[in-house]
């Protein structure tokens, strides 16, 4: 009977310490606000409206110019030829966008638009150099980074040297010296060059294969790779971000390039032309048709976008990994 006593009498204290944890736990809460009512009074700072009515602001003048393009390359002509700027059309029309691909003067002489060919010669003539230049580089970041040779700091301190002087130049030289080979009037001094890839991949690529510990690359070469096995089968997968990030830089460069096709293509051949120099050209196809112009300079930059979507989550990684050591 004693026993059932103090039985009771302990549960009857643990029920009441219980009670007495979820008052004290009642209590905290109803001192705390909710956390929406926290994230409601922070939303509505005027700090914080400042900030976003600026960059809201900010967003809309930098879309101005595509807007622009937009609004110019549905508007029909007789609209489009007016004096001031329509800021929507009264009717719309894709029109002159059929008059790229129709009404082309080159089509008959090329078989196709003029700003197809462009963009066709653009992939051919910025792929190869870009896709071949970044192996180059990976290699060569690979040397620097991982292998012990004799003479390896000075010489990259060389080669980074040389790579400061800006390339404009040696623009007159380099004309001179690929006149000299008989290369101008072709591709071969857009391509060529870029083959042997370039010194700034070279050293983004060498700081991240720094954070690479050198344990995961002795234990591939204890596994039979060679010096191209361990990178091939080691480094190059690592390092896909950062590749991601330079094959887009070196894209984007060789795509918006307009100053060596200008200097090396035929410029009385329209099927040489790259994409800037097609577009430089629609100028002069359609002179008094905006429209079109406005219609080709907008599917010009479509390639970019949609590029950059797709690649967004690898670029952005590729920078940050890339950029930070250790």
């Amino acid at each position: 009977m004693e026993n059932m006593v103090k039985v009771l009498r302990e549960d009857a204290v643990q029920a009441e310490s219980g009670e007495a944890l979820q008052a004290a736990a009642a209590e905290k809460t109803a001192e705390k606000p909710p956390r929406s009512t926290v994230h409601r009074k922070r939303k509505f700072k005027p700090s914080r409206i400042a900030v976003y009515a600026f960059l809201i602001f900010w967003t809309l003048f930098l879309f101005l110019p595509v807007y622009a393009l937009l609004v110019s390359s549905i508007t029909p002509a007789e609209e489009a030829s007016a004096s001031s700027f329509t800021w929507f059309p009264k009717h719309p029309t894709l029109q002159p966008y059929a008059d790229i691909f129709i009404h082309d003067p080159n089509l008959s002489k090329i078989g196709m638009p003029t700003l197809v060919y462009g963009f066709l010669n653009t992939m051919w003539i910025t792929l190869v150099p870009v896709v071949v230049g970044l192996i180059v580089s990976g290699l060569s970041a690979y040397a620097y980074s991982k292998l012990d040779f004799p003479g390896r700091k000075i010489i990259f301190k060389i080669a980074f040297a040389v790579s400061m002087v800006p390339l404009g130049a040696f623009s007159v030289i380099s004309y001179l010296f690929y006149d000299l080979l008989g290369w101008t009037n072709s591709a071969l001094p857009l391509v060529i060059p870029g083959l042997f890839g370039s010194m700034n991949t070279v050293f983004f690529l060498k700081m991240y294969y720094e954070t690479v510990p050198n344990e995961i690359l002795e234990a591939a070469r204890i596994d039979g790779k060679g010096t191209f096995g361990v990178f091939f089968s080691m480094l190059l997968p690592l390092a896909v971000p950062a590749f991601i990030a330079q094959f887009i830089f070196g894209f984007v460069g060789g795509y918006n390039s307009y100053m060596g096709p200008l200097l090396y293509l035929p410029q009385d051949d329209a099927s040489t032309w790259t994409l800037q120099l097609a577009l430089s050209k629609i100028v002069e196809i359609f002179p008094n048709d905006v429209n079109v112009r406005c219609a080709s300079m907008l599917l010009g930059m479509v390639p970019l976008v949609v590029l950059y979507c797709f690649c967004q989550k690898l670029f952005i990684e590729g920078i940050s990994v890339g950029g930070v050591k250790g």
